[in-house]
């Protein structure tokens, strides 16, 4: 993060990416994009992405779990808190573990795919843990297709999108 910016801006922008990621959070809800149950784009993803490059990990997480967590109690949801809390901590985990790790080997695309990968991965634990069933890994395959398409979409789009709002921040 670029010293300039003081703890009460930092504070006020995270706020406003929770809003933004709650917003596309609840509009991907709305939304079919797969004939695959459960398999989304991924959209509040963006703002996680962008958040590991601007804020660093903590922050990120912190940003991943509120936005999940209000995401949930506000659309009525609260069933869901456990699989969304659980993809959001363990994705955006992953996902600073990759940047830290082999950035810039791998690209934001890469990151981004990993994040997708890892969310429903933790989220079919859950469901497995629920259920009492082992068997629900095998709708694995089918998610983690829908997991690198939309981790390939959502990459881009942070990727663009980072690099907009990190030039108007940083003026």
């Amino acid at each position: 993060m670029n010293k300039h910016i003081t703890k009460t801006r930092k504070i006020g922008i995270m706020a406003i990416f929770v809003a933004i990621g709650m917003v596309l959070q609840y509009a991907e809800s709305r939304l079919i994009v797969t004939s695959v149950p459960g398999g989304k784009l991924g959209l509040a993803n963006v703002v996680t992405i962008i958040n590991i490059f601007m804020f660093g990990n903590k922050s990120a997480i912190l940003i991943s779990v509120i936005r999940a967590t209000l995401g949930c109690l506000i659309s009525g949801g609260i069933t869901a808190l456990p699989y969304s809390l659980s993809g959001a901590f363990f994705s955006t985990l992953f996902m600073c573990l990759a940047k830290k790790l082999i950035y810039p080997r791998i690209s934001t695309i890469g990151i981004s795919v990993i994040g997708a990968a890892i969310h429903n991965i933790s989220q079919i634990f859950v469901a497995a843990l629920v259920f009492s069933s082992w068997y629900i890994f095998s709708y694995l395959p089918a998610l983690l297709v829908v997991a690198v398409i939309s981790g390939v979409l959502t990459g881009y789009t942070a990727d663009v999108f980072s690099k907009r709002i990190l030039k108007e921040i940083y003026k």
